[in-house]
């Protein structure tokens, strides 16, 4: 919405330049409209263009901010992308550089510290679907992770729409066997939560996604055995 007034407010103000171009120049009117329909469109189109350019140049770096994950530093990424944080304008980017500010906080096992990011981004209006199903996964593992059962679940069970329709997405089936695996756990359906776990450690080889299924082996192993 921010970004169209900009837009809006961009044209008033190029139309009132023109029109005191017009005035001191003397232009007769049909000259005038002329330029102004030629000129017009190509400033608005400039403006989505800078804007675009603007949120790629971001995008870009947090492609390559991201490798850091891989490479087992998630401290330096949370750093680098709190850094992004400081100069990046405009809701939608600062949404999802606050999405990936809070996998890594995640990542670091400081899931009191991204829970907060996570509600707050959940009174924002995030734009994608792929977007939006990353925020559900993230918080309702949180959730978990924070013993707040009756909140992962309830995130869970009213985004089951939106989980069923990534399962087999390439990049976010994996996190979303981890939800399923995260409910039986919840409901105290060990068997099922191994079997899911066997088939999902079977089915998805990222070294990130093997980590957090051991994770889940040993949290079974330990209540089944008290």
């Amino acid at each position: 919405m921010k970004r169209m007034v900009k837009i809006i407010v961009t044209g008033i103000c190029f139309g009132l330049a023109l029109l005191l171009l017009k005035i001191i120049f003397r232009i007769d009117d049909a000259a005038f409209m002329r330029g102004y329909w030629i000129a017009a469109p190509a400033v608005v189109i400039g403006v989505l263009i800078i804007n675009v350019c603007y949120n790629l140049f971001y995008f870009n770096k947090v492609r390559k901010i991201a490798k850091l994950l891989s490479e087992g530093k998630p401290q330096e990424y949370i750093d680098r992308i709190e850094d992004l944080l400081k100069t990046a304008k405009g809701k939608n980017l600062r949404n999802i550089l606050e999405l990936n500010q809070a996998a890594g906080y995640m990542e670091t096992k400081q899931f009191d510290t991204a829970i907060p990011v996570l509600e707050k981004l959940s009174h924002e209006r995030l734009k994608g679907a792929a977007v939006n199903v990353v925020h559900k996964i993230n918080l309702c593992i949180s959730y978990f992770q924070t013993s707040r059962y009756d909140e992962a679940m309830r995130i869970y069970n009213e985004n089951q729409a939106l989980f069923q329709q990534y399962r087999h997405h390439k990049s976010y089936g994996g996190d979303i066997a981890v939800l399923e695996v995260t409910a039986a756990v919840i409901n105290e359906q060990y068997d099922r939560a191994e079997e899911l776990l066997n088939c999902a450690k079977k089915m998805y080889d990222d070294p990130r996604l093997q980590k957090t299924f051991q994770e889940f082996f040993e949290i079974l192993n330990k209540e089944t055995a008290e």
